[in-house]
C-alpha cells in the first residue's frame, strides 16, 4: 500500500464466532500496573475464517497464498 494510491477491496469476510473460538491473549508489560488492556484472539483462525466470505472478485483467486488477478470470467 502506497499513500494516494487505491487499495482494491477483492474480498470479504464476515464470519460469525462462538464463545469457544475466542482465546485470551494475555501480557506480561507491565503487568499489574495498568499494562495494555485485555486482547483475544480466535483460535484456528484460517479454519474459521475458510467458509465465511461473503464476497469475492471474480477475477482474483488465491495463488501460492497471494491475492492474484486471473482472466475474468466469460459472461454467459
Amino acid at each position: 500500500m502506497k499513500r494516494g494510491r487505491p487499495v482494491p477491496i477483492w474480498r470479504v469476510d464476515i464470519p460469525f464466532l462462538r464463545k469457544d473460538q475466542w482465546k485470551y491473549e494475555g501480557s506480561r508489560s507491565a503487568e499489574g500496573h495498568g499494562g495494555r488492556t485485555h486482547t483475544f484472539g480466535v483460535k484456528n483462525p484460517a479454519e474459521v475464517i475458510r467458509d465465511a466470505v461473503v464476497y469475492q472478485a471474480p477475477e482474483v483467486r488465491l495463488y501460492r497464498g497471494k491475492p492474484s488477478l486471473v482472466d475474468p470470467p466469460a459472461n454467459s
